[in-house]
């Protein structure tokens, strides 16, 4: 049973942004803007450490079409590290849950890293219905 307070979701989002500035920070003014063409690149971009080129690929990520941008997320959950995979879960809440709720259920219980598989829980976890008085 849920605990009334902080959605997690909104936890899972603010991870995502602390990881992204703490493992990216010391980059981001030394990247020139780079154009992502296809799956690979936008792949290697969301695995780098710059984080210009990061938010680019994030970006580019969303006009994949769904086959492809799932095929990319699944990746980065395999061979990410930490930062990324969270990434990767956090995107993949962009896309139908029917897609994502088995993912994430994987991830939360085999993922190496325990607060990812926290968020992903967290993620899949249904929202408390609310009952008037």
């Amino acid at each position: 049973m849920r605990k009334p307070g902080i959605s997690p979701v909104l936890l899972l989002l603010a991870a995502i942004a602390a990881s992204l500035a703490f493992s990216c920070a010391g980059t981001i003014v030394e990247s020139p803007d780079v154009k992502l063409e296809g799956p690979e690149q936008i792949k290697a971009a969301l695995k780098g450490d710059d984080f210009r080129k990061k938010n680019q690929a994030r970006e580019k990520l969303a006009t994949l079409d769904p086959a492809d941008r799932l095929a990319v997320l699944q990746d980065l959950l395999k061979e990410g590290d930490a930062p990324t995979r969270l990434l990767a879960v956090a995107e993949l809440l962009n896309l139908a849950p029917e897609v994502y709720t088995p993912i994430l259920t994987d991830v939360a219980a085999n993922d190496p890293d325990p607060e990812i598989r926290e968020f992903a829980a967290a993620a899949i976890e249904p929202e408390p219905s609310v009952t008037p008085p």
